[in-house]
């Protein structure tokens, strides 16, 4: 009888922890992903400054294939914000996925790199290439990007770290959780 008792206490205990486990990695997954959709939220703010504040959607079209444009840091801008674009995309259908969070990361440095180019860039005669509203708006989203970036990274890692310890590693991939990526 107290070997019955003791086989169903252990399994109770088990069936418990599993919960307690699925349970404890579904809400950290579930903040990684609310951080994500911040992170997101602020990063599109990029998209509607250049594309709508500043050139409208159709003086877009006519400065990259302007002969004349003021700089040709310009269309390098436009091409990044594409890209940008395009990995934003890709990083809300495929989320926490490591490759699409580090090629969204990438393409994000890549706009960073594109902006101070044009930004630093010398005066033309009419005075600097990019407005100072532009540029203060622009200062205002990169520090929210790069606040919300921090956070879902910190998440990221809490959420790894859940993953790794022991004895959830051993049940976890079975359980459909596989680590994150980070920005």
């Amino acid at each position: 009888m107290s070997g019955s008792l003791l086989l169903w206490g252990t399994l109770a205990l088990g069936v418990f922890w599993g919960v307690g486990l699925y349970n404890r990695l579904m809400r950290l997954r579930a903040r990684g992903l609310s951080a994500l959709g911040s992170v997101e939220k602020h990063m599109r703010v990029y998209v509607e400054l250049v594309r709508h504040d500043l050139l409208g959607v159709t003086g877009i079209h006519a400065l990259q294939s302007a002969a004349d444009a003021p700089t040709d840091d310009w269309p390098g801008l436009l091409s990044a914000l594409q890209v940008f674009e395009d990995a934003l995309k890709v990083t809300h259908a495929g989320a926490l996925r490591n490759e699409s969070l580090k090629h969204l990361g990438q393409s994000f440095d890549a706009l960073q790199n594109a902006w101070h180019r044009l930004s630093e860039g010398p005066p033309d005669l009419a005075g600097p290439v990019v407005p100072a509203t532009m540029r203060t708006q622009w200062d205002t989203v990169t520090q929210r990007v790069e606040t919300a970036r921090g956070g879902f990274n910190q998440i990221l890692t809490q959420y790894n770290e859940a993953l790794g310890q022991f004895p959830a590693r051993l049940v976890a991939e079975a359980m459909g959780f596989k680590p994150g990526g980070t920005l």
